[in-house]
């Protein structure tokens, strides 16, 4: 047989396996190991047994680590030349106190038989089966289903190719993404896979294309080393100038009572006036513009002037002056704010490109000031109405008109400035902080190109969606069809376990399906199984047991094919005649759970040497290998094999070969109770002889037989050469007339 299959098993830290590390090539998995007691055999079927739990604790991981250790593994790994590129792995990490971490992708179904099956399964229940087995396991019709299954088959591999087609479409841009140096560990990135694509879980919003969204990418990029902050623009700050003119205009003030003709001349250079008196040494007599001195008819002048200045007409006229000359200088405030927000807009416009998450923002614009001119001239000729006469009460809806306005222009301008302010903080943020900004672009370049893809391949989803609810249909239609003929579990393994006791006890015990109790000699044992039973007989039970419920782990005929047996010590505490029946047993598992014999998958184990010369010589198991010092190695026939070389001593006996010697009479017994026992093992040694042709009438055989093989003192020679070999050429010819191959063996 061709050796196929490579086999990898490791431990570390595992009881007494401290490094545990082997490689098998063999032709396949039925591998016998025999190991002395102490070795860690069972410490192997328990990290094999690890793969049939369902749930985990620390206990675990406790329970097969190596003593002082904290750590700890185990890892079997099995790669078939007929299953290119597939490993099939079964491993698990251990921490102490902690929750074993396991991994099965193996897609085997193992069923592991040791002393820890026996006690959480039987022991604990006092050898009472539990019967509360549910479910069924599921046959195929008997019907041909070829054409459907064809048409299935041909869906499916339609399905997939079309699948293939979108991942080089989503291959194509996670390789357009890399070039832009987009993260993988980016969520947008990492939900550009083909479940998204088909599915509808995952709808990302991006209304921008993948190319528009380039060209930013690109602007992003290019962004200027030197990029300054855009300032914020002040507050225009509250002021009451225009309360104050419409307070003044209303109020009526008394005139001057100084001639007319000289106040006239006055108001109209009342301000060159003021600024000149203002200027004279009150202690000279100089003319502070011409430095002339000043004469007596200047000065009765300057005295007229400051006459009427005290007055309160020229003082409300300066008022008027002052509060103009107050309005005309926010006015040009006003001016140099509406300057300053086109600047802003300007600089805003040229560097929001490289932004952009803000590119389409925009700067609010401040209303036109010269709107304003008209409500401005009104204000001043209302205010030199009332210098020209202060007596006067200026109120009209023109007034209120113009200053709602300017006070308008104000509060749209600051509403503006707030606006705009917030949209430069933001600018100032994002490009002192750029980083931010590419992954945000990043992200939706990767949400932009997901839905790209799913717009290229919009047919093939569609056509994907429809072949999935037909071949939904037709593999449950099929799966109906093949579910019409099933089986109860539980009906399956009490056949099987009925069957088993039958092979190993007899009558003797039997199995009542009603109670699910162990009967013996048609006695219920409800309660007291444990203290009826033999060790031996409570063991082989167990293993009984272990065979009939594999029953219970399968949904389908199929799984059957997914069975790895893994068996340690199943002849613990048995004589030899249930050791010969365990083997038979063993024998039978192909045919037992219609398993091809070739891929029947078995890792035996055992310290009973006799037992693993029997798996051998039966063919039982292909490999035999053995435990020892850490190490797992092949194992040699001499070791194994005593049967071999007794029947090889009395072949060559027989046939005058060789002389008798004091060996054969017990490789006589030895041979016949080898038959015996693994043959007819439910009969005594005398009563199996008087069946071989030629024991009855040899009259030296039985005698020679047992006296031969047991030490004694004699007195004289017992038997002659003649006698021996006549004795020998018996057994020969039992032998050759029932296991001609053993004869053949032989003679090569």
């Amino acid at each position: 047989m061709a050796k196929n299959i490579t086999l990898k098993l490791s431990a570390s830290n595992l009881g007494p396996h401290e490094s545990l590390k082997t490689q098998l090539q063999i032709g396949s998995i039925g591998i016998g190991i025999y190991a002395n007691n102490g070795s860690g055999k069972t410490f192997l079927s328990r990290a094999f047994r690890l793969a049939t739990k369902k749930e985990y604790n620390p206990t675990d991981s406790n329970k097969l680590l190596t003593l002082q250790q904290s750590k700890g593994d185990f890892k079997l790994d099995i790669s078939n030349l007929k299953e290119p590129g597939r490993n099939r792995i079964y491993d698990f990490k251990l921490i102490r106190n902690s929750e074993p971490l396991v991994r099965n992708n193996t897609g085997y179904i193992f069923r592991v038989f040791n002393d820890d099956y026996i006690k959480e399964n039987l022991e604990v229940s006092k050898y009472r089966p539990n019967g509360e087995i549910e479910g069924y396991i599921l046959g195929k019709e008997k019907i041909d289903l070829s054409k459907e299954k064809d048409e299935l088959k041909s869906l499916k591999a339609k399905k997939t190719s079309t699948k293939e087609e979108i991942k080089v479409h989503i291959n194509s841009a996670l390789t357009e993404l890399n070039k832009l140096s987009i993260r993988k560990n980016t969520s947008e990135y990492q939900s550009i896979h083909l479940n998204n694509i088909l599915l509808n879980e995952y709808t990302p919003i991006e209304e921008e294309s993948f190319s528009k969204l380039l060209i930013k990418h690109n602007q992003l990029k290019s962004i200027p080393v030197d990029l300054k902050d855009i300032f914020p623009i002040d507050l225009i700050k509250p002021s009451n100038t225009l309360n104050q003119i419409i307070s003044f205009l209303k109020e009526p003030f008394t005139k001057s009572k100084i001639a007319e003709e000289f106040k006239l001349k006055v108001k109209h250079k009342q301000e060159f006036i003021e600024n000149g008196i203002n200027l004279i040494d009150p202690d000279g007599n100089t003319c502070p513009f011409c430095e002339q001195t000043l004469q007596n008819s200047a000065l009765k002048l300057i005295d007229q002037y400051v006459e009427y200045l005290n007055e309160t007409e020229a003082k409300q006229i300066k008022k008027a002056n002052d509060l103009f000359a107050q309005l005309r200088s926010e006015r040009k405030d006003f001016s140099t704010l509406f300057k300053t927000g086109l600047k802003r807009i300007s600089e805003f416009n040229k560097s929001k490109i490289y932004i952009p998450s803000i590119e389409n923002d925009s700067l609010l614009e401040f209303k036109d000031l010269s709107e304003l001119d008209k409500d401005y001239q009104l204000i001043k000729i209302l205010l030199d109405e009332k210098k020209e006469d202060i007596s006067k009460t200026i109120k009209t809806s023109e007034l209120q008109s113009s200053v709602q306005s300017i006070e308008n222009w104000i509060i749209d301008s600051n509403t503006s400035i707030e606006k705009n302010n917030t949209i430069l903080k933001s600018f100032n943020k994002k490009k002192n902080n750029i980083n931010s900004e590419r992954l945000e672009l990043n992200r939706r370049l990767c949400k932009s190109k997901f839905l790209e893809i799913k717009k290229d391949n919009s047919e093939r989803i569609e056509s994907i969606k429809g072949l999935s609810v037909t071949i939904d249909k037709l593999f449950k239609n099929i799966a109906e069809k093949e579910q019409n003929e099933k089986v109860s579990k539980k009906e399956k393994v009490i056949e099987s376990f009925k069957d088993l006791l039958t092979k190993f006890f007899g009558d003797k015990y039997s199995f009542d399906e009603q109670t699910f109790c162990i009967k013996f000699q048609n006695e219920l044992l409800e309660s007291n199984a444990s203290d009826v039973l033999s060790t031996g007989e409570k063991s082989m039970i167990a293993f009984c047991y272990f065979i009939a419920e594999t029953h219970i782990e399968v949904s389908s005929e199929n799984d059957y094919q997914k069975l790895f047996f893994v068996v340690d010590d199943p002849i613990s505490s048995q004589d030899f005649h249930f050791v010969y029946a365990t083997a038979q047993i063993i024998r039978t598992l192909d045919k037992i759970f219609k398993i091809d014999k070739r891929k029947l998958r078995l890792i035996l184990m055992t310290h009973n040497l006799e037992f693993m010369s029997i798996i051998t010589r039966n063919n039982i198991i292909s490999q035999k290998y053995i435990l020892a010092n850490g190490r797992i190695k092949s194992l040699s026939n001499e070791l194994i094999m005593p049967y071999e070389e007794h029947l090889r001593d009395i072949y060559n006996v027989a046939n005058g070969i060789i002389k008798p010697s004091h060996t054969t009479p017990n490789s006589l017994r030895h041979i016949i109770e080898t038959i015996n026992r693994f043959t007819s093992p439910d009969k005594e040694l005398a009563d199996f002889c008087n069946e071989i042709d030629g024991y009855a009438e040899n009259e030296f055989l039985f005698s020679l037989m047992h006296d031969g093989s047991h030490g004694g003192i004699r007195q004289q020679k017992a038997y002659t050469e003649s006698m021996i070999k006549s004795a020998s050429k018996v057994v020969i010819n039992y032998v050759e007339t029932n296991f001609k191959g053993q004869i053949k063996l032989i003679e090569k």
